[in-house]
């Protein structure tokens, strides 16, 4: 089975949540129009991830967030429908007072797959912000399971472990923290050593990595502002059998130890 994926560097605007969409919108479609199957936004792509400003009193960042129910929501699924594409949309969600940093996985017919939220909110802007999600969850989609991380969730090895073993063959990232050569230094490896393909989606970075640890696409400058690469997942099949059969997981209990 084949697939190709996108992430795609939406700018991140902080707190217009018109501009944001509507960025999103035009390279969501353009990217459709060049044959993605799959497209992933950045982390809190719709708000242009405001805790990462200073100027927004931690009221004002509730009270742009978005409701599952609420009209840009509703926005991503209908352009995930119109483009004919898998889309990952990143946003701020409200729920009461609660907030969660939330990705969304919508089917091309705009239905929504799973939500995942943002599980390691233990720094920076995140920290008293936002209610940490309860669960690592794999989806299934028309070309096999994936598993969804935002931003700071991929630096714990165990997040991508769970992943592999829950079946996802692709692991799609939305963030707006760290792109630096370390932040890719460290997707290629968590990659290499979990038979796992990657996308990762920065305002500023965007990559494609297959379970080898090769970075097969990335973005390269304002006039392609995007990763866009096909994955073979028959290469991620094999990998994952072998590496699965030859695990020793009768010596792995301290990992979930305090």
């Amino acid at each position: 089975m084949k697939i190709r994926v996108a992430a795609a560097c939406v700018p991140d605007i902080k707190g217009d949540k018109e501009r944001n969409f509507s960025a999103a919108a035009d390279l969501t479609k353009r990217l459709a129009l060049e044959g993605a199957d799959m497209v992933v936004l950045p982390e809190a792509c719709l708000q242009g991830y405001p805790a990462g400003a200073e100027r927004f009193s931690r009221s004002e960042i509730v009270e742009m967030g978005e409701p599952f129910e609420g009209t840009y929501a509703q926005g991503f699924r209908d352009l995930a429908r119109e483009a004919s594409v898998y889309l990952v949309a990143g946003y701020d969600r409200r729920a009461g007072e609660i907030l969660y940093n939330s990705a969304e996985l919508i089917a091309p017919n705009g239905k929504t797959i799973g939500l995942y939220d943002k599980t390691h909110v233990m720094v920076g802007g995140d920290l008293g912000l936002y209610t940490p999600g309860a669960s690592l969850s794999a989806f299934e989609t028309g070309f096999g399971k994936v598993g969804l991380l935002i931003c700071n969730d991929r630096v714990y090895s165990e997040c991508w472990r769970v992943l592999l073993l829950q079946g996802a063959q692709i692991v799609l990232i939305p963030s707006n923290g760290g792109y630096s050569q370390m932040n890719t230094n460290r997707l290629q490896v968590m990659a290499l050593d979990n038979c796992l393909c990657c996308a990762f989606a920065h305002p500023k970075r965007a990559l494609i990595i297959a379970p080898s640890g090769e970075i097969v696409d990335q973005d390269k400058d304002e006039a392609k502002p995007f990763a866009l690469a096909e994955l073979d997942l028959s290469d991620v099949e094999e990998r994952q059998a072998n590496l699965l059969k030859r695990r020793r997981v009768d010596l792995y209990g301290p990992v979930t130890q305090r």
